[in-house]
């Protein structure tokens, strides 16, 4: 079966392009000439991947400080003893709102720093990630003013939706950091999996609680946060420990971060 030969001819006006950006290839055999082709286009696209990164993480940072901003704004200046009350009602509401919005924030910034290349699967699961965090000030306003079962529901059931799609986005990246250590991958899925059984749960049996008691149980609202980042932090701390002795144990080569 004989070539194409317009494909003859890409191939040989692309060796001549590279060739005369790459001189010092000239001598090379037809064989090597495209190896170090290909060997390009991995490098190439592996910068590429990298910028990406760079940018979608910019690009979620100034969000989430525009996020905070309008929040901040959003804050009435007190005009005198009257306007006090609601003055610190907005702040405590704003504050409550930072917590939310800081621990997520922190928690993306740890399942990024895993990795410098990020796939489209990716990007589209942040994006997600992004604009349903996005709501978070809206619903804790919401909440916080209007302490009612359909407002526990709704804030509730957007931070549940928040958690997954954080802890979907953690697996694709965590994939792909142990892709060529599929034994650590399988002790820290099962580790993973855990993690994110009892987080959906517990803020499951504290959606029902809020939406019970309303005026009450929306308090526990402003505790998931804090509870949810002591939580990742030890059993972040407790999981890096476990795996790098399961990998240790068994032959797998496996470097401890930071």
């Amino acid at each position: 079966m004989q070539s194409n030969p317009e494909i003859i001819q890409a191939r040989e006006e692309l060796k001549e392009e590279f060739l005369n950006t790459h001189p010092q290839y000239a001598k090379m055999t037809s064989e090597e000439l495209q190896e170090s082709m290909t060997r390009h286009a991995l490098e190439d696209e592996k910068l590429r991947k990298q910028k990406l990164r760079n940018h979608i993480e910019a690009f979620a940072d100034a969000i989430i400080a525009v996020i905070i901003t309008i929040m901040l704004l959003e804050i009435p200046v007190p005009s005198g003893n009257q306007g006090y009350w609601e003055f610190l009602s907005s702040a405590g509401i704003f504050l409550v709102s930072f917590v939310v919005t800081a621990n997520f924030w922190f928690n993306r910034h740890k399942i990024f720093a895993l990795t410098e290349e990020i796939t489209e699967k990716i990007i589209v699961q942040d994006f997600i990630f992004i604009g349903l965090l996005s709501l978070i000030p809206l619903l804790t306003k919401w909440i916080m003013v209007a302490p009612t079962s359909f407002s526990a529901f709704n804030f509730g059931l957007v931070l549940i939706v928040i958690l997954l799609q954080q802890e979907l986005l953690s697996y694709s990246i965590t994939k792909d950091h142990f892709r060529k250590m599929p034994k650590s991958f399988k002790f820290w899925r099962r580790v993973w999996t855990i993690r994110l059984f009892s987080t959906i749960l517990m803020n499951i049996a504290i959606m029902i609680i809020a939406i019970i008691f309303p005026f009450y149980g929306h308090w526990l609202f402003v505790i998931v946060p804090v509870f949810n980042f002591l939580f990742r932090m030890v059993n972040d701390r407790n999981q890096e420990e476990e795996v790098y002795a399961a990998t240790r144990s068994i032959g797998v080569p496996y470097l401890k971060e930071g």
